[in-house]
């Protein structure tokens, strides 16, 4: 009997393109979403940072009002920075949920292709059974058949 041969392979091929695609395009929206979480923690350490140094100076009255007004000014810039990236980050939510859909949607269209060639590859191996129990049945009708000749 023929070897199996899904006949809707090509099918299949560029639905898993198109899932891997779409894979690939959701983790590059999570990485750009993930640096700004970076950016955001990085800039919460430097603030801290800053404010035990000029804790230390403020106990040590080694400070000037300038490094108090470039201390504040780091401050507000950087709390505006961290809160423009958290509008970045929920800015690109819509996109992600949008990306997730249709990656599920390529998924599920993927899986009914797998499904169908599964079934199809258990009819083939039902009809390839199917064969060999037919070959089997006509070889020991033969066999018998050549005993019931034979003397005894």
């Amino acid at each position: 009997m023929k070897k199996f041969k899904f006949r809707l392979q090509t099918l299949l091929n560029i639905r898993e393109a198109r899932e891997r695609e779409i894979q690939y395009e959701l983790a590059k929206i999570i990485s750009l979403q993930n640096r700004e979480r970076e950016k955001q923690a990085d800039l919460r350490r430097r603030i801290e940072e800053q404010k035990t140094l000029f804790g230390e100076k403020l106990r040590k009255g080694a400070y000037s009002p300038g490094e108090a007004v470039l201390f504040e000014r780091f401050v507000d810039v950087s709390l505006r920075a961290i809160d423009t990236a958290e509008e970045r980050i929920k800015g690109m939510e819509p996109q992600i949920r949008e990306v997730r859909n249709r990656l599920i949607e390529a998924s599920r269209e993927r899986k009914v292709v797998e499904k169908l060639r599964d079934r199809k590859k258990a009819e083939h191996a039902y009809e390839v059974n199917k064969e060999l129990a037919k070959e089997n049945d006509e070889t020991n009708m033969k066999i018998y058949a050549m005993r019931k000749k034979e003397p005894a």
